[in-house]
């Protein structure tokens, strides 16, 4: 049974590429293997280790032509795993991942990534939630990040830490209590706001180049502080709140029937009425968990759908823009300009000069 998380927009295929742990020890692969086969054999990957504390720090690039930028990944003996991503995909970029017993915190800081040409300014480095998420023996998820920018801290943490060194999930009835306790065949998820001082600390994490001995303790430390901060924010919600979400496996299956059918939408003529009813649910259900789960509103994901399928017409020279407009869903070519520019950053006239293969030129009809 599998669900997808933050970043799902592409229909995957078979030669996409994966992420860290498919990276390190193939398809399927878990967090613990990953870090086990690079204590065991880390190659030529930039690496620093202090044996007193059992702390390990590897740097694992890019491999050329899949883009820029590294995983940096950190390990506090097999009780804590951190991951810092700070890439830049060429391709969408999928990959399994199976349970395993660890409690995971997601802080996305850029991403997912939805420009297919890059904006003249860099975008700031920012958190607006939590994301949290604890499955069940035997409940996988997939996640799939967008070619372009992608920045995010991932901690992995055993529920046993969290629940000794800071009582997380102590009070019954709490979302952290559910969070800590997956029902059987579910995957709880959890969101919450971040606060100014977990940004600070996302900032110092990527501000790290482990260069000195030194770093290891200084990443050591921020990650502490982030658990503590994490699991604060987590718990500042009153007992029986609806904000911790446990999903069954029929509900996701459900939602990535969703995701199949608005994925073939390019029109965008289905309303979510439209889309609860075909799937037997309700539209506040269907909204929320959505949102949860793949980390965008429902009309979000779809314009990326629209948009994306824009952009690949305008390489064509000979689809006018007025037929593009149309064929993703809009009845007049001005409100499509406007949501291509909204999203793109560029008009579609603009856009189509840069699709086209140099020396064409653009369509003159448009």
């Amino acid at each position: 049974m599998s669900s997808r998380l933050t970043g799902i927009s592409t229909v995957i295929h078979p030669d996409t590429k994966g992420l860290f742990r498919t990276a390190l020890v193939g398809p399927g692969g878990t967090i613990r293997t990953a870090f086990e086969t690079l204590a065991q054999n880390p190659g030529n990957y930039p690496r620093r280790v202090n044996t007193r504390w059992n702390i390990a720090y590897t740097r694992v690039d890019l491999p050329e032509g899949e883009g820029t930028g590294c995983w940096k990944l950190v390990s506090i003996s097999d009780e804590i795993y951190m991951i810092v991503t700070d890439c830049d995909y060429t391709s969408a970029r999928f990959e399994k991942v199976p349970s395993e017993g660890l409690v995971e915190f997601h802080f996305v800081l850029e991403g997912p990534v939805e420009l297919a040409v890059p904006r003249a300014q860099e975008p700031s480095l920012t958190a607006s939630t939590i994301m949290a998420c604890h499955q069940a023996p035997g409940v996988n998820y997939d996640v799939c990040c967008l070619p372009g920018r992608f920045r995010m801290i991932s901690l992995y943490v055993r529920p046993e830490l969290l629940a000794d060194s800071f009582g997380f999930g102590a009070q019954p009835g709490s979302r952290a209590e559910r969070l800590m306790h997956p029902a059987a065949g579910a995957m709880a998820l959890v969101e919450a706001a971040t606060t100014v001082e977990i940004v600070t600390a996302l900032r110092d994490v990527f501000a790290l180049e482990f260069n000195a001995r030194r770093d290891l303790m200084m990443v050591v430390a921020r990650m502490f502080e982030l658990l503590s901060l994490t699991t604060a924010a987590l718990e500042a919600d009153p007992v029986d709140s609806n904000s911790g979400i446990a999903f069954t496996e029929r509900e996701l299956a459900m939602f990535a029937r969703a995701q199949a059918i608005l994925s073939d939408d390019a029109g965008g003529r289905l309303t979510i009425a439209d889309l609860a009813r075909e799937l037997g649910t309700n539209s506040t259900k269907l909204k929320s968990g959505f949102k949860l789960l793949y980390g965008m509103t429902i009309f979000n994901y779809r314009n990326h759908h629209r948009m994306t399928r824009a952009m690949e017409m305008l390489a064509d020279p000979g689809i006018p823009i007025a037929t593009i407009a149309h064929m993703v869903g809009y009845d007049h070519q001005a409100s499509f300009t406007t949501a291509f520019k909204a999203h793109f950053g560029l008009p579609p006239k603009e856009a189509r000069k840069l699709a086209a293969p140099s020396g064409t030129g653009s369509d003159m009809r448009d």
